[in-house]
């Protein structure tokens, strides 16, 4: 019995023992808390904005053991002025608190940095010469000086542009007499030619040199047979000392198509075509609109 009264009036002692250390704790607390609210109350009218960051968390120092008297020592020792008291609370309530005063910041708009381009070498441009420009009916292409006597007027020498015709060669021979002056095989005498004398076997074919309408046919004692075709931007090409014609006039012929036979009939020396080149008023010279292949 004495055992068990000794063990139960120990329990009792230690039991007591701790209820004093937890009533000088909750005094100790309160006694805090009070500080405390004394400390929000006077600092909330002169510090608003930081007071307002540490008190919701009061409440959480009466659950935490806290070494209250460093932490006053601290802040007694920072109350110099205004600025100090400040930073003194400050570190209080990071002591007591535990809370770690977030930096304020700023809705700062963010500078989204674009990526500046990325440089290409590019090869060096290629320096472009412009285009020639388009050739009219009647323009120059090329210039031609011939020596000796000057052409009559409404001849030339000099290659003029057509226009774009599909163009086939009259026919197949080879040129016995060109364009220009000369002595005449027949009559004796220098004079000019107005077309080129093309050889070639009696009977040869006689072909269109483009598409055109056939204006006139006919015969005389210098030409013999001839017949002159119309094509288009004013040219027209004739055709004599022909065996025979095969078209008749008006009617409507195709580039390289058959329109007659080689001969030999008004003022000649043997088979052959004599062919002119006009453009309106003007003879040119056949040999810059014709290729000569023998038969």
């Amino acid at each position: 019995m004495r055992v068990r009264l000794n063990e139960t009036s120990s329990a009792v002692k230690h039991r007591g023992g701790d209820v004093k250390r937890d009533r000088g704790r909750q005094l100790t607390q309160l006694v805090v808390c009070t500080v405390l609210f004394l400390v929000l109350y006077i600092g909330k009218g002169a510090f608003p904005e930081r007071v307002a960051q540490v008190g919701p968390q009061l409440l959480g120092v009466i659950e935490r053991n806290i070494d209250f008297r460093a932490a006053f020592a601290a802040l007694g020792g920072t109350m110099t002025d205004e600025k100090d008291l400040l930073e003194g609370l400050e570190q209080f309530c990071v002591t007591v608190f535990g809370a770690q005063q977030e930096t304020e910041s700023e809705d700062v708009p963010v500078q989204v940095l674009q990526p500046e381009p990325v440089r290409v070498d590019e090869p060096p441009q290629t320096a472009v010469e412009p285009e020639s420009p388009a050739y009219q009916v009647g323009d120059v292409v090329e210039t031609f000086a011939v020596e000796g006597q000057e052409l009559p007027e409404n001849y030339t020498y000099n290659e003029l542009y057509l226009g774009e015709l599909e163009t086939a060669d009259p026919v197949e021979g080879k040129l016995t007499s060109a364009f220009g002056y000369r002595d005449h095989p027949t009559i004796g005498t220098y004079a000019v030619h107005g077309g080129v004398d093309i050889g070639a076997a009696k009977g040869t074919a006689v072909r269109a040199f483009a598409d055109a309408t056939v204006e006139f046919v006919g015969e005389s004692e210098d030409f013999g047979l001839y017949l002159q075709l119309k094509h288009e931007n004013t040219v027209s090409t004739f055709y004599s000392h022909c065996e025979s014609i095969s078209v008749k006039e008006g009617e409507q012929v195709k580039a390289g198509q058959q329109i007659a036979q080689v001969g030999s009939t008004g003022k000649s020396t043997g088979p052959h075509l004599h062919f002119e080149v006009r453009l309106g008023q003007v003879r040119l010279d056949p040999m810059h609109y014709i290729t000569l292949r023998e038969a």
